[in-house]
């Protein structure tokens, strides 16, 4: 489980050091960022073939995939940072003539080397003074001839031995009810791996030795095809007797085999261009052309003419989508959206006991992104959707859920109480937030044309699709079918959006920021004069703040919902928990802070809300107008405020900041806590010390409080 705003982290801290990484001859560009068109494997082992270089890892697919100028494999783990002058010592030491009986010499020297400090990894140790690099290489025509097989049937070995995609618990594709991984059926469980490769490597080796063998006898065991040798590559592994094995079953294994070999094919370059003037040739990916771009197949699902017309608004929104995500402004997670109609929140933290935060909180946003998407692009189409209304959710049981998983099911798992709420539309408190919002700008065309892109979007518009959620439900994530309305209803009907041929992410930044700051229910002029980075942070915890007061109004004063309301103190300690003068330094680490199972609670519906709104403002083409704040921000800091075991103080909180979070929402924040009461108090003392939380006092730095998170806290502790 990854923190929360874990992969904007790192995308923002790589071309922050993109920007300031110089050679030492002053030329720029040390470091470039790609994003891959799919899977990342096979992308990488082609761009370093482009460039004649090594591909550096933690995945041995890296030594199965090739291409021509590809010169192999550097696993991370074995990249060794030394001295030169600490090589000499080691020497010095091995040679004194002194040995002993339980210490080896690699074990003496890993020692040396440790008491050393030296580093490992693409990371240089911070004392960089003349440092040397080692690295293991392994390339793929080296292990092809230690195995004795072709160079081009590795991808077959490695599918064979297992990969991401036959290893899998996939009860669609399994050949029996209780085998679904592949590995069981080849292996016996106590080979190890390097018994399993050479298992493979010899199977593959006899079979072709027996097709190329001139003997008459061996007329029957020739191999006319690729397909061919899978199968029978199949059918001399598996260590199950074959008569227990059907047709059909042993037919799926193949098919998964040849699913799993095809996830390694890279294409051909044919160019004669070579190294960095080869890359960039279309403008919008760096290996390939337009047409051979699977980037731009993954998200073209269209008419197939619509998506030929260059000239047509679907083409201009998709082009701006692709260099959107080349430039690292588009969440993956949207591309999946655009291909394969699926959406996978990410998971962390959230008290299992209540409704999970992405459906309350990320959902209705969500929502607005897809049909924004639907209206641009046009998103997959459902295969059978008449009988389903704008807004349903259709929500697949738990025993369904469950078919797929082990025979081993916990009685006592967690299963999420479906509360009054759930089966509400979740935009109707937002339906009527744009009636403000004025027709398309002078000068944009609104009036219907005949043309086949027109024609493409009316037919899009027309037809309801629907989104599959994959949200958490009790202790493990569930997939939850949500129909997607059309953006013109989800517009009000002064707003006629449904007749245009502009989409919204065609249309003036100005335009597409109040769209987003309607749909939000903030378009206030505070938050439009607010520097760029401090935006989002006012748009999270405004939504949060109107969500939790709207789900206590439509509860008929439920106290439990009336008391997830946020009080004036948690906004402040969430506003203060940014350094807005300058990102924050690494420090070193503090004393452990309590937990409280309502502060996580707070930290995951921000987290959602966090994520969801830097989604939609992706959708939008807003980065420049949105940009992340997530390097500013200390979730530590964030509970530290919370609890009460830091003082929080005014000056950390910017004057127009705080104006703008809480314009027109006071009505929406809850009343103090008894303990922020008590702690209010005790601010007041005259010596102006606060008083922090009892901790206790089992063990050093160990900090236990009510609640299930406390628990897990001090367990870690």
């Amino acid at each position: 489980m990854l923190p929360p705003g874990m992969y904007t982290a790192c995308v923002q801290a790589l071309q922050r050091l993109s920007k300031t990484i110089g050679r030492h001859d002053g030329t720029p560009n040390v470091l470039e960022i790609h994003f891959a068109d799919e899977e990342g494997d096979p992308y990488a082992v082609e761009l370093a073939a482009r460039l004649g270089g090594y591909v550096v890892g933690k995945d041995s697919d890296f030594v199965v995939l090739n291409s021509d100028g590809y010169l192999g494999y550097v696993p991370l783990d074995e990249m060794v940072w030394t001295g030169l002058q600490l090589e000499v010592d080691v020497v010095a030491e091995e040679d004194d003539g002194f040995q002993t009986v339980v210490n080896s010499k690699a074990k003496k020297k890993a020692a040396l080397l440790q008491r050393a400090g030296v580093g490992h990894g693409i990371i240089p140790p911070e004392d960089s003074r003349e440092l040397q690099l080692t690295v293991a290489t392994y390339s793929p025509s080296t292990l092809a001839s230690h195995l004795q097989i072709p160079l081009s049937l590795l991808p077959l070995l490695g599918a064979l031995v297992g990969n991401d995609f036959t290893g899998s618990r996939d009860s669609s594709s399994a050949t029996t009810a209780q085998e679904t991984n592949l590995q069981w059926l080849f292996f016996e469980r106590q080979l190890t791996l390097s018994q399993r490769i050479t298992r493979v490597a010899s199977a593959i080796k006899n079979l072709l030795a027996a097709a190329l063998s001139p003997s008459p006898k061996n007329k029957q065991k020739q191999v006319h095809s690729v397909m061919e040798l899978i199968e029978r590559s199949v059918a001399a592994l598996i260590v199950r007797p074959l008569d227990t094995i059907s047709s059909g079953e042993r037919a799926k294994v193949v098919e998964r085999i040849v699913e799993a070999t095809l996830q390694y094919a890279i294409p051909k370059y044919e160019s004669d261009v070579p190294g960095p003037d080869s890359l960039w040739s279309s403008g919008i990916c760096a290996l390939h052309e337009v047409d051979a771009c699977p980037l731009v197949q993954y998200i073209s699902h269209s008419d197939t003419a619509a998506v030929l017309e260059l000239a047509s608004p679907a083409h201009d929104a998709r082009t701006l989508y692709i260099q959107a995500y080349r430039a690292g402004r588009l969440d993956p997670h949207t591309l999946d959206i655009m291909h394969s109609g699926t959406f996978w929140y990410r998971q962390f933290l959230e008290n299992p006991d209540l409704e999970t935060v992405s459906r309350s909180i990320g959902r209705p946003i969500q929502i607005w992104s897809y049909a924004l998407l639907d209206d641009a692009l046009g998103l997959p189409e459902n295969l059978d959707d008449d009988d389903l209304s704008v807004g349903e959710e259709t929500v697949v049981s738990r025993e369904e859920a469950e078919e797929a998983e082990d025979e081993d099911d916990d009685e006592d798992e967690l299963i999420d109480v479906v509360e009054e709420s759930d089966e509400e539309d979740p935009l109707a408190p937002l339906r009527g937030v744009l009636e403000k919002l004025n027709g398309p700008a002078d000068g944009i065309t609104t009036e219907p044309t005949a043309s086949i892109s027109s024609q493409s979007r009316d037919s899009r518009l027309s037809k309801s699709k629907s989104i599959v959620e994959y949200i958490r439900r009790g202790t493990r994530l569930a997939p939850e079918e949500v129909i997607v309305p059309s953006l013109a209803q989800l517009l009000p009907n002064t707003v006629d959006l449904e007749d245009s041929d502009i989409p919204v992410q065609l249309r003036s930044p100005d335009e597409r920021f109040t769209f987003l700051l309607r749909i939000l229910d903030s378009d206030h002029v505070l938050i439009r004069t607010l520097p760029a980075e401090q935006r989002i942070v006012v748009l999270t915890v405004r939504w949060v703040v109107l969500r939790m007061h709207l789900r206590a109004q439509e509860s008929n004063s439920n106290k439990d919902r009336a008391k997830e309301r946020w009080t004036k103190e948690e906004v402040q300690a969430f506003l203060a928990s940014f350094s807005w003068a300058a990102p924050l330094d690494l420090e070193a680490a503090e004393e452990p802070v309590p937990i409280t199972d309502r502060n996580v609670q707070l930290v995951s519906q921000i987290s959602v809300a966090l994520d969801a709104i830097e989604r939609l403002s992706q959708v939008l083409l807003l980065c420049e107008q949105l940009p992340s704040p997530v390097l500013r921000f200390s979730g530590r800091l964030f509970h530290s405020y919370l609890t009460g075991f830091k003082k929080l103080v005014p000056e950390a909180i910017p004057d127009r900041l705080w104006h703008a979070s809480i314009e027109q929402l006071n009505y929406a924040l809850g009343e103090s806590t008894a303990k922020n009461r008590k702690r209010e108090k005790r601010k007041e003392n005259v010596n102006g010390s606060t008083n922090v939380p009892e901790r206790s006092t089992k063990s050093k730095g160990m900090v236990v409080l009510g609640g299930k998170f406390g628990l897990l806290a001090s367990l870690d502790s």
